[in-house]
């Protein structure tokens, strides 16, 4: 079975990679438009949009299209993952920003690659080998059906990138960053209690991982923006920005701090996809939960309500 399929992935992966950018982009914008016709989550867009975007239901009506557009580029480009990934991230990726890794990483206690659902976070990722000597770690879910999970999985390593699976991911955390090496988290999904707190997200309280703030007390390990975009030619640009400082809290909690450093990340990433509205995963069901206002001293008890 894994054979078969990988062999078919790898063909569509081959066959899209070699297809002419424009009509990539034109079967790809396509498929977003059938996506668009069928209605695919789209409750979850106009929801989404609507947060985003409260006063402006011109731009929630334009981005409607164009989130369905960046789904379906999206959706075409995962297949380069089944062959040409290592030899696109080569040759279409430029990453700016290198000189912001290097200096973190001399600090001696790893890196966190702070992301978001912007671009192409498979892209992104597979970028790291233009790096001599980096490895990335994602901190990711497990994939189904079991099959797709492990072409994933050999797919990513020819780009020098691995992953842990949630829930248990602390060790594999750990051992990566003391080998002085990237952790790479999307943190622009939803997380409950108790691992999650509920920080400003387009002006709404959402419940987000702690995880990485948690990880940047714990460990030193230097927090670094990362964003990555589509060109209008099909490459693809991915920005390694200096590392975030941490931020104290004035009365001293130590829980109250991972509120407040969550807090500023989300609002890093929330700059990310206003920048780039049209590449955002605005089919993710990123606000669920409790989405009341934020209570006086809410961070100081270290978790959302449901």
């Amino acid at each position: 079975m894994d054979h078969v399929m990988g062999v078919l992935m790898a063909g569509l992966g081959w066959f899209f990679y070699w297809m002419p950018t424009r009509l990539r982009f034109w079967f790809s914008d396509a498929l977003g438009a059938l996506l668009w016709q069928l209605g695919f989550r789209k409750e979850v867009v106009v929801r989404n949009l609507s947060l985003a975007y409260p006063k402006d239901p011109a731009r929630q009506k334009a981005l409607v299209r164009e989130g369905y557009r960046h789904l379906a580029r999206l959706a075409v480009e995962i297949f380069f993952l089944f062959g040409p990934m290592p030899r696109f991230a080569r040759k279409s990726v430029r990453i700016e920003g290198e000189d912001n890794l290097r200096r973190a990483l001399s600090e001696g206690h790893g890196g966190i690659f702070l992301s978001s659902h912007v671009g192409n976070w498979e892209v992104m990722a597979a970028s790291s080998v233009q790096i001599s000597g980096l490895r990335v770690l994602l901190v990711t879910k497990h994939l189904q059906p079991e099959w797709l999970h492990r072409l994933i999985e050999r797919a990513r390593a020819l780009c020098n990138v691995s992953a842990t699976y949630e829930p248990k991911t602390l060790r594999d955390v750990m051992r990566h960053l003391k080998s002085g090496q990237i952790v790479g988290f999307v943190l622009d999904q939803y997380a409950g209690p108790p691992v999650g707190m509920r920080v400003p997200v387009f002006g709404i309280p959402v419940g987000t991982t702690t995880a990485v703030a948690m990880l940047a007390r714990r460990t030193g390990a230097p927090v670094l923006p990362v964003v990555n975009y589509r060109c209008p030619d099909g490459t693809y640009r991915v920005e390694i920005r200096p590392a975030l400082s941490w931020e104290t809290s004035p009365t001293g909690d130590k829980t109250e701090e991972l509120g407040i450093n969550t807090a500023r990340y989300a609002s890093v990433l929330e700059k990310d996809i206003y920048a780039h509205p049209d590449q955002w995963l605005w089919t993710h069901r990123r606000f669920k939960g409790d989405l009341s206002p934020l209570r006086p001293g809410e961070w100081r008890e270290g978790r959302p309500r449901h």
